[in-house]
């Protein structure tokens, strides 16, 4: 088998550094013999290797190499990949409204978004998808991947297909017509208290900033509005136009936002607000934590660099790289690093350093006296390369550690499908999940003393082997166990002494399979500390002054 590289690939790679400049026609000798290079080695292993290679699995995987050599943010998009990514960004499409996650080779449903195909055919969170397809051909999921699952559910609106689904000792087949779903970047909006109102942004898609702004007046027209928590939480960023819209609301036009630096950076170098503000006084909090990254980085950092919002919560992800699309032949597409990005006081909230790694590929962190120093508008001390430290900082709660594990290992989620499979009774009536506080706790701690000291001796194995450097250290681990009483003792130790903190996650669970998302969110706002936090500052202008002016 005979594999060569296009030749129009070449000329347009010729045609670009020729029209770069002088800098990069000096680095077109050495582009073009590496090119050369590597399209002689692909050659060579298509004609020539011991077994049949196919060719676009060979170029895959070069290509993969080659990018994540660089950052994890900088990726190559099959054909299907890009058609997902442009779904991803613009929110909308054909298909059932669902999230799901894969659980003992079977795709299981993990979120129903309301209102939408799924939601209509009483399709429920811990559902288990087991076949798919037309009435007439319906194909088996176990093992199958993600693309295939997806090619199922989207589709045009009001095209039909069948699942058969495992709930409990249930099999039920479920008639499923598609819808257009689209999906909202604010999944609600309300008081939290008799003055203080509240907006949760999930991501930063395609028109969140017009969400935000008409919720925000719809709180200022229907109530006395004296703060608002804007809650950025586990937000993994988006459109950085949106970010700056966003700002805009609370400090006016003409106010810059961040500034873009990069090599060949194309389009606005400075973006700056635009449109005249919505709540230009009104006392803000905005909370982060360690998942908030990218464009809620640019929102939090921005507002904190004017001193216009109090950061609370936890010190952000550190994410301060701006990634573009570029289109690719064949109806490919790769996301592309093209610049770092710059609040208002001129920091680089970066915290990992992809162009410093150690001999093991790891990026390097700056130490605290590499950091350099920022002011804020008001003189505040800030720093860059380590994302946004919030003005008040709330330390995890105890237990966070066992309970992102627990989380982790889905032991959470499974043990929640399993109880409400068994306690249909709470979805007539989903209040009387907090009055049995005690009768669901104990039943969990029965339900991880079989599975959790397993998993954990596995962990601790899986942890071991990857610490071995030779073969012989890596097949002794096949021996080292781990007296299970011990692990056992040791978890039951960790549940006892974090049991509200795991009620309130099991009750938050439990919640999620009853309520309609409103009612959802109004229901865990009121067992979430953090909002009781954001509450006590905002009802205490002095307080907001005195952090503000720090």
């Amino acid at each position: 088998m005979t594999i060569k590289i296009p030749k129009w690939l070449i000329l347009c790679i010729v045609a670009f550094f020729l029209s770069s400049g002088s800098r990069l026609v000096n680095d077109l000798f050495e582009f073009s013999k590496n090119l050369e290079i590597f399209s002689a080695v692909y050659k060579e292993v298509g004609d020539k290797y011991v077994d049949e290679v196919p060719p676009g699995k060979l170029a895959k995987t070069a290509i993969s190499a080659m990018l994540a050599s660089l950052d994890p943010y900088t990726v190559f998009f099959s054909e299907y990949q890009a058609e997902e990514a442009l779904i991803e960004r613009q929110g909308e499409y054909g298909g059932v409204g669902c999230r799901v996650i894969y659980r003992d080779k079977f795709p299981v449903i993990s979120e129903i978004i309301e209102g939408y195909a799924f939601d209509k055919a009483d399709i429920r969170i811990g559902d288990i998808i087991t076949q798919v397809g037309p009435a007439n051909n319906l194909q088996s999921t176990e093992n199958a991947n993600q693309e295939f699952i997806f090619e199922q559910f989207r589709g045009a609106p009001e095209s039909q297909f069948t699942v058969l689904i495992k709930r409990g000792n249930e099999s039920l087949t479920k008639n499923i017509v598609r819808t257009n779903v689209k999906t909202k970047s604010v999944p609600y909006a309300g008081m939290i208290s008799n003055n203080i109102g509240y907006i949760k942004l999930d991501e930063f898609g395609q028109q969140c900033s017009n969400e935000i702004e008409i919720e925000l007046k719809k709180l200022q027209s229907s109530h006395d509005l004296k703060g608002l928590v804007l809650d950025l939480r586990n937000n993994g960023g988006g459109l950085l136009n949106e970010a700056v819209n966003i700002v805009g609301l609370f400090v006016g036009e003409n106010k810059l936002v961040v500034s873009l630096k990069g090599k060949n950076q194309e389009g606005p170098k400075k973006w700056i607000t635009s449109s005249p503000a919505v709540a230009p006084n009104l006392p803000l909090v905005v909370l982060v934590n360690k998942n908030s990254a990218s464009a809620s980085e640019v929102v939090s950092g921005s507002l904190q660099d004017m001193d216009r919002a109090v950061i609370v919560g936890q010190t952000s992800f550190g994410k301060g790289l701006v990634q573009n699309y570029s289109t690719l032949p064949y109806r490919t597409q790769m996301k592309i690093t093209t610049a770092r990005y710059y609040t208002p006081s001129g920091r680089c909230i970066q915290k990992l350093q992809y162009d410093d790694k150690d001999e093991f590929g790891k990026a390097s962190v700056k130490s605290n006296e590499q950091k350099k120093i920022f002011k804020t508008k008001n003189g505040r001390i800030v720093y860059d390369a380590g994302g946004i430290d919030p003005d008040v900082f709330l330390p995890l709660f105890d237990g966070a550690q066992l309970i992102q594990w627990l989380e982790k290992e889905f032991f959470i989620f499974d043990w929640s499908n399993k109880y409400m499979q068994s306690h249909p009774e709470y979805l007539k009536n989903p209040e009387s999940i907090q009055s049995n506080f005690t009768q669901y706790q104990s039943d969990f701690e029965q339900f991880i003393s079989t599975k959790g000291p397993k998993i954990m001796q596995k962990n601790w194995q899986n942890h071991l082997r990857k610490q071995g450097a030779d073969t012989f250290w890596t097949q002794q681990m096949g021996l080292y166990t781990i007296d299970e009483k011990k692990l056992t003792n040791f978890l039951s130790t960790g549940l006892t002494s974090n049991k509200n903190p795991i009620a309130t996650q099991l009750q938050l669970a439990l919640y999620k399979r009853c309520f309609k998302a409103e009612k959802y969110f109004y229901n865990s706002l009121k067992i979430d500390k953090e909002i009781g936090h954001c509450i006590d500052i905002l009802i205490a202008p002095e307080r907001i002054k005195m952090i503000l002016k720090q």
